[in-house]
């Protein structure tokens, strides 16, 4: 198999990441002169268009690793990795809330759209997690996975019980509470990895873990929490573009020989 090429790895880490940093800070700047909707409306587009720009390059890894490579880990990888992302894709555009949607659940969460993206950010990141789960199977015991995936829904439900406002809306409440279980999975998927695949996984790993800093953002600081809107939401946004980046070069990493190559602990198979 011949090497990725430089875009595919370069790309989105390096290049989208910079113009995403860049249009958080441009925000930042005109935020500090007050309310400027128009340029949220501009920023929120630009984000969006970044999104898409990650999308058509995952679009292109997953060609690359299917054209280059019949390993089964790999395809699947690139496979599930898209379909996750275009899920999220399609969160990320009700979280832009374009039409300017306020309280629509109750008088308590200002931002519920947040709630609603959940149908899309949901079984896109339950793919991801389904992903690494059967990625990692082969070298990291059932007994470890399950104790993680516990430990880390465990931690998800307490955090969102110390979060959630009373008089919340009873929808808000059981979607944001399921989905809580599923966002911290992902930092558990990312141990996976980073113990079934060594050191060339760790990126990815590192990816998995940013997605549950950013929601936690959300959460603490935009869905429940109050006066920092809409900073909160730049900021976010560069943390979780982050987690995508690098969470969408896991095919590249399973395609690489010196990857399967890596030998662990026999004990740790199932």
């Amino acid at each position: 198999m011949t090497d990725a090429p430089p875009a595919l790895k370069q790309w989105s880490v390096v290049w989208v990441l910079t113009c995403a940093a860049l249009q958080a800070c441009a925000w930042w700047a005109g935020w500090r002169g007050g309310d400027h909707p128009a340029l949220a409306m501009y920023l929120g587009i630009a984000e969006m268009a970044l999104m898409l720009a990650l999308l058509y390059n995952g679009w292109r890894i997953r060609q690359h690793v299917c054209a280059s490579t019949a390993d089964a880990p790999a395809v699947r990888a690139a496979n599930w990795g898209l379909v996750s992302l275009g899920l999220c894709v399609l969160g990320d555009l009700v979280n832009r809330n374009f039409g300017g949607q306020r309280y629509a659940y109750d008088q308590v969460i200002e931002h519920s759209y947040l709630a609603d993206s959940v149908w899309f950010f949901l079984p896109g990141y339950l793919l991801w997690v389904a992903l690494a789960w059967q990625t990692s199977a082969p070298r990291v015991s059932l007994r470890i996975r399950w104790v993680t995936l516990l430990l880390a829904g465990f931690a998800g439900l307490i955090s969102w019980g110390m979060l959630v406002l009373p008089g919340t809306h009873a929808y808000i409440m059981w979607i944001t509470g399921a989905y809580s279980l599923v966002i911290t999975a992902m930092a558990a998927a990312g141990g996976w990895l980073a113990m079934a695949h060594g050191r060339a996984v760790w990126p990815v790993a590192v990816g998995a873990v940013l997605a549950a800093v950013a929601d936690a953002l959300i959460a603490q600081f935009w869905l429940f929490g109050h006066g920092h809107y809409p900073g909160i939401a730049h900021l976010n946004f560069v943390v979780y573009f982050a987690s995508q980046a690098l969470l969408q070069q896991l095919p590249l990493v399973l395609a690489q020989p010196a990857t399967h190559a890596h030998r662990t602990d026999p004990s740790l198979s199932n």
